[in-house]
């Protein structure tokens, strides 16, 4: 166990930390730790490698961060309203699962090895703006001058319209 109850109620923000329910506390602590777990299987390796001096103490605070959206908002409310007199006031909750037990984009970076990507890699294509291949047979270019059906405008070969045609050098 990387976070212990006490350490969550340490963590806590505010007058409204979750005392008298440590039982609750672990439970959602455990879950937290079995999806970071689930996620980076190696965590506990490179934690006890010493490799990266920060770890832990990143691992502590992604739980910790992970519990406590669980505990201030345990309906899972996106949004809340309240209207006393002629005084308003909202609480949007951010993230895709508000009240529920996620890592955010921001947490998995914490937690990758140095130097890897996440999942999504970006990449580009190399716009050509003219024609410097040679296209299919039946390349259509009916609808726009400038661009054709077989994508030899965008790569300077043909990449739609897959085929193994000997005609196109």
């Amino acid at each position: 166990m990387w976070l212990t109850v006490d350490d969550l109620l340490a963590d806590w923000i505010g007058t409204d930390a979750p005392y008298g329910q440590e039982d609750t506390i672990g439970r959602w602590i455990g879950r937290a730790e079995r999806m970071i777990r689930r996620e980076f299987p190696s965590i506990q390796a490179r934690i006890d490698s010493g490799g990266e001096p920060d770890l832990l103490e990143t691992v502590r605070d992604v739980v910790s961060a992970m519990v406590t959206r669980v505990f201030r908002n345990p309906e899972g409310i996106r949004q809340r309203q309240e209207t006393d007199g002629s005084f308003t006031g909202s609480i949007t909750f951010a993230g895709d699962m508000p009240g529920g037990l996620f890592l955010s984009d921001s947490e998995r970076d914490a937690l990758r090895e140095p130097g890897s990507t996440g999942s999504g890699a970006a990449y580009s294509i190399t716009v050509s703006g003219k024609d410097t291949g040679r296209h299919y047979p039946w390349c259509d270019r009916t609808w726009a001058r400038d661009s054709c059906s077989c994508g030899t405008d965008i790569a300077g070969y043909p990449i739609y319209e897959a085929g193994d045609c000997s005609c196109v050098g």
